[in-house]
């Protein structure tokens, strides 16, 4: 996926820096990087040059392209929406009668790592759970160090982010990440409303995503 949003031509080469790229891999280290890249080209979904160089050059082949448009096609049909927030009681309400019903309301099933059971590492439910996700809602109210991941990850992987903050906690946003279109909330009621047109005008259910 990260080479087909670097890429806007169907034969365009793109260069990859193991040193500096392997997390976008999900990989432990610049090794572990090359590998799956060597594996991806033996899988048929990419062409490299100069797979031993520092910087070598990477395209998508033709089962690459396939292979992407089935994951773009089974992320559009994802009706789950992960929420990451803070869980503190202060924001219980704008979860339970802002975030859950707008969500609802277009059609998404809200998700929140905090409410079901499970017997896992919490980290390894929180990814797989993103990566199921067809769209993720980052509610940055005390600027959580999680939520600021949970948010690079979706990014990461081509899940559309809803950005939104208390108005309260809006001027303590990370330099980072004031670029993006934030909704800006009073009160629960307030952030259903907004959310709601948001994601109706960005990530309706089953259509494509625009930039949120």
């Amino acid at each position: 996926m990260h080479v087909y949003r670097s890429t806007s031509d169907f034969d365009e080469r793109v260069p990859v820096e193991p040193v500096m790229d392997y997390p976008v891999a999900f990989a432990k280290s610049p090794d572990e990087f090359l590998a799956i890249l060597h594996a991806a080209k033996q899988l048929g979904y990419l062409d490299v040059v100069g797979e031993t160089n520092d910087v070598p050059e990477v395209s998508l082949r033709t089962t690459g392209w396939r292979r992407v448009q089935q994951l773009n096609v089974d992320r559009a049909k994802a009706d789950q929406a992960f929420v990451a927030m803070w869980f503190d009681p202060s924001v219980s309400e704008a979860y339970t009668e802002g975030i859950v019903p707008a969500l609802q309301d277009c059609g998404y099933e809200p998700f929140r790592v905090d409410e079901p059971e499970h017997n896992g590492k919490i980290d390894d439910l929180i990814v797989a759970e993103i990566r199921r996700s067809g769209l993720l809602i980052a509610d940055f109210t005390d600027h959580r160090g999680g939520v600021y991941f949970e948010a690079g990850l979706a990014m990461g992987l081509g899940i559309p982010v809803v950005w939104t903050c208390r108005a309260d906690h809006i001027d303590r946003a990370h330099f980072d990440t004031r670029q993006y279109n934030h909704i800006v909330w009073e009160t629960p009621v307030d952030l259903r409303t907004k959310l709601r047109n948001r994601v109706a005008a960005t990530a309706p259910r089953g259509g494509p995503s625009r930039p949120v």
